[in-house]
Formats: structure tokens, sequence, C-alpha cells
């Protein structure tokens, strides 16, 4: 495997929940590790059944997310035990995940750009 990094967008850390809805499962839970403009990391609750393709809805959740926000379709793109990675379908081009200003580090931010 080589080091170079793939992804498109900036990873960043935050302290979200989500709620996972599918028509069979319902509702799968778990705690966002990190997230970007293109999809979210996160550690599920429990034992469930998921694949690689699978599509979903999530819902986040949390201090400083808008909870007026509704469900976005995600599709299962990693899965590693109990950690899945999720990426966001159909989502409109105005959507931009913001993350509030004391959780930025401009340092980071500033080096990628270099």
């Amino acid at each position: 495997m080589n080091g170079r990094e793939r992804r498109q967008h900036r990873r960043v850390d935050v302290d979200f929940w989500a709620s996972l809805t599918h028509p069979r499962l319902g509702v799968v839970t778990g705690a966002i590790q990190d997230m970007s403009n293109g999809g979210i990391s996160m550690v599920i609750d429990g034992e469930v059944k998921l694949f690689v393709m699978m599509e979903l809805d999530v819902r986040i959740h949390g201090e400083g997310w808008d909870e007026t926000m509704p469900s976005l379709p995600v599709q299962v793109i990693r899965i590693q035990q109990k950690e899945i990675g999720l990426r966001f379908l159909d989502v409109s081009e105005d959507f931009c995940f913001i993350p509030p200003e004391d959780e930025v580090n401009y340092d980071d931010f500033n080096t990628a750009l270099q």
C-alpha cells in the first residue's frame, strides 16, 4: 500500500453522534469520529450486519449541530470491525460542513494549503 493520500476533503474531528436508518435494520447509532464535506467515519454501537455499498439515511446529533437539518443519504464505503466509513450521496453543492470556530486548528489548515 502506498502512502499517497486519496481523500478529496479535509477530515475534522467532531463530538457528534449519528443515527443511521435502514428499512430492514431499523435504527443503528454510533459515535462520529470525524467528518468532512464528503462523508463521516463512525464507530457503531452493538453488532450490526452492514456491507459495503449499502445505502442508509444518517441523522447527525450533538451540541452545535443544527437539529433541524434533514437526514442525509449515505453509502457504506469501508467497514473495519465496528468502525465504518460513510460517503454522502446526492448532497447539494450548497452543503458545506464548517466546524465550530473553537474546533478549527488553523495551523493544520494553513500547512495543508502550502
